[in-house]
């Protein structure tokens, strides 16, 4: 088809991205994007691998694959046991699954010089997309190499795919360089597919009949600012709960929270309350890595000192931090001669123990959700880690009162301690006179803090 699919097929980037509304022929396009390469004399060094989350996942693609391959290219055989294409001039193409980055072990020193992924936003996160990049390689000489991917703009992955294809920021066709490689999102609507809206002009109808607006703008019109299945799906609207940044009156109460990481993101983020009750974070201090969801692996002196450098002005501003929340276990020594609270208390930044008892995570994604829905929580868009990962948290397949705790959620748990800042049951043994003074007990005996 003319337009997107035209568009895909002949890109020369090595990385380009097919996203956009559900009938597009983003499978058919990800299927050609291999087999037109097929007869062009590189015989069996044209090897390519097509890649789903998981085995059954493949089904609908190798289906998909058979209406086509065996009409267009005579004598190509398909290997029902192994999953695999094999054309009469040698090319071969695999069907494989894989999950986690760890999965890539099974594919370690292959050499694929054509890697095809579908539904790339069904993965929770790029590792295992991005580590099997390095088997994207061929020895034959003038080999085309390329990795293409499709999707629609939902599903546990969707931060993801967002943010690596800079979706809402880099227009569609735009080359994005980074770190030597070129990638590049193509997007396709299904009104360019003529062909199915002729054969099934239904079909448009029962996308517009979805009641769901979320899950409507993102199979319609392939629509990246919605978070279909998140877990703040129907509470969460960017259009009111982001805000531009503002100065903070010095009368409002401010505090802040922090969720450490070392090989993982920490997040620090810095709270106001207006008179009202309306809480905004205002301020991210966030260590990501070079790959989604690793940290800056920077130590608690470093971070000490940065948390210190941010807020060198704010004493003058009239910003006063009594109330300083961190995970629990930055306290324990753990063999060592200091704790990580101790470090950061020694280089001039105090932490008390949040809330984190046992019901504590589903308390607290209650009380996010009770801020947001009664427009009582805000974020200065200048907390881009915050924005990229939150709003599209999944809910955990286990306990859907929670987030999914093997996604990147540290915005979200430093959230968490610093809206529950009222419920925190420190142990007083660990605490100095001077943070015992600012201790409250309330009516059935819980431990509050002086905010």
């Amino acid at each position: 088809m003319p337009g997107s699919q035209t568009s895909f097929l002949t890109c020369p980037v090595f990385e380009a991205l097919l996203e956009g509304t559900r009938g597009g022929g983003k499978t058919d396009a990800l299927l050609m994007s291999f087999a037109r390469f097929c007869g062009r004399g590189f015989g069996e060094h044209w090897c390519g691998a097509l890649f789903r989350l998981t085995y059954p996942q493949l089904a609908d693609v190798v289906a998909k694959s058979k209406r086509w391959f065996f009409s267009i290219f005579p004598g190509i055989k398909f290997n029902e046991s192994d999953y695999k294409w094999t054309w009469p001039t040698g090319e071969i193409l695999y069907f494989r699954y894989g999950a986690t980055e760890d999965d890539y072990w099974n594919y370690h020193g292959h050499e694929y010089p054509w890697l095809g992924f579908e539904e790339l936003t069904n993965w929770k996160d790029l590792s295992f997309f991005e580590a099997m990049q390095s088997t994207c390689r061929s020895s034959f000489p003038g080999m085309p190499r390329m990795i293409r991917a499709t999707c629609n703009p939902f599903g546990v992955g969707h931060g993801a795919v967002k943010e690596r294809y800079k979706i809402g920021v880099v227009p569609s066709g735009k080359i994005i360089s980074e770190d030597g490689r070129e990638r590049v999102r193509i997007h396709p609507s299904i009104y360019e597919n003529e062909h199915l809206l002729t054969a099934d002009p239904e079909y448009l109808n029962v996308l517009k009949a979805i009641k769901d607006p979320n899950r409507k703008k993102a199979w319609l019109l392939g629509d990246w600012d919605i978070h279909v299945g998140s877990f703040l799906e129907g509470v969460w609207d960017a259009s009111k709960h982001i805000v531009d940044p503002f100065p903070i009156p010095s009368s409002w109460t401010v505090w802040k929270a922090m969720d450490w990481g070392y090989r993982a993101p920490y997040a620090v983020y810095w709270f106001a309350m207006d008179p009202d009750g309306c809480i905004f974070l205002w301020r991210e201090l966030y260590g990501a890595g070079e790959k989604a969801g690793q940290g800056s692996m920077e130590n608690a002196v470093d971070v000490a000192r940065k948390v210190k450098q941010i807020e060198e002005h704010d004493e003058r501003l009239g910003y006063t931090y009594r109330l300083n929340l961190a995970d629990p276990s930055i306290f324990s020594k753990n063999g060592t001669d200091r704790s990580i609270g101790q470090i950061f208390k020694d280089n001039g930044v105090r932490w008390l123990e949040a809330w984190n008892a046992r019901g504590s995570r589903v308390n607290g994604a209650q009380e996010i959700i009770r801020l947001l829905a009664e427009d009582k929580l805000k974020i200065f868009k200048t907390c881009k880690h915050w924005l990229r990962t939150v709003p599209g948290l999944p809910p955990d397949a286990l306990n859907p009162e929670d987030v999914d705790t093997t996604v990147e959620d540290h915005a979200w748990d430093a959230t968490r301690y610093g809206v529950m800042r009222r419920r925190r049951r420190p142990d007083e043994d660990n605490l100095d006179d001077g943070d015992k003074e600012t201790m409250l007990i309330d009516k059935d005996g819980n431990h509050l803090v002086r905010a």
